[in-house]
């Protein structure tokens, strides 16, 4: 029997902490996608990696501790190998989201600690990859932004300006509302190509400029109207800025 044969929901520890091959990986992907049981346990986990970095305490670490921790470790030590995980190997993306090192001691510390953009990039990501896993990408079908707008109408603060892009060549196929981190917020779905964009909306944030490229996902985020948008997809960084550039034209056409 060979290592791929033998996958099972008993691989998904391994999995979830990057410890398979290539091909057992791409094994494991073609499992999940029917199996609810690994499903509900890898969205659990992911869940609570999350809330263990949003709640978790991170005072700093002290100079001369990290010069202890730096100056035991060894010297020119090769990085482990680790496998090229594809694309579509979603769970991938949550490991890289979780938890920096943590040391026992008389008292937990972090020793580095995401920046607020990053993490909100790794929360949305995640947010993206179970939608799309799981095949909920939408709650709200419609091409038609005065359906979609008023639908998000008392179930989140953040009220979005949603724009039909299909001229420029990006479709609106609906919305849906997601946590990415602690508050329910508004997500537009758009298509590029045979690719989902979802374009998550806050009041709030940070807008970095250029686009980040994540093991093959590209994330971009703009600001409209006083809200921030950002856009993540496994479309190449070129057609979310075509998105992010017909969204601004779009809004500058309304009444």
């Amino acid at each position: 029997m060979s290592p791929v044969d033998s996958i099972t929901c008993e691989s998904r520890e391994a999995y979830i902490d990057g410890e398979l091959s290539a091909a057992e990986s791409a094994a494991f992907d073609k499992h999940v996608v029917n199996c609810s049981s690994c499903q509900q346990e890898i969205e659990r986990q992911l869940r609570l990696r999350a809330r263990l970095r949003s709640e978790l305490a991170k005072p700093p670490a002290r100079d001369s501790l990290r010069r202890r921790i730096l100056s035991s470790l060894p010297q020119d030590r090769p990085a482990p190998h680790r496998p090229a995980f594809a694309r579509r190997q979603w769970i991938a993306m949550a490991a890289a989201a979780s938890l920096g090192a943590i040391l026992a001691g008389s008292a937990t510390f972090h020793v580095m600690s995401p920046s607020a953009e990053e993490d909100w990039q790794q929360s949305i990501l995640a947010s993206h990859l179970r939608a799309t896993l799981s095949g909920h990408t939408i709650d709200v079908a419609s091409s038609d932004r005065h359906t979609v707008k008023p639908w998000f109408g008392g179930k989140t603060e953040v009220a979005p300006i949603v724009m039909d892009l299909a001229q420029a060549g990006y479709p609106l196929l609906g919305g849906r509302l997601d946590i990415p981190q602690k508050e329910a917020l508004p997500v537009l779905v758009y298509k590029a190509g045979p690719h989902v964009v979802s374009v998550f909306v806050r009041a709030d944030g940070a807008v970095p400029s250029g686009i980040t490229t994540i093991n093959g996902f590209s994330i971009v985020s703009w600001s409209n109207g006083g809200l921030v948008y950002s856009a993540v997809s496994d479309a190449d960084s070129a057609e979310l800025a075509g998105l992010q550039r017909a969204f601004a034209d779009a809004s500058q056409r309304l009444p």
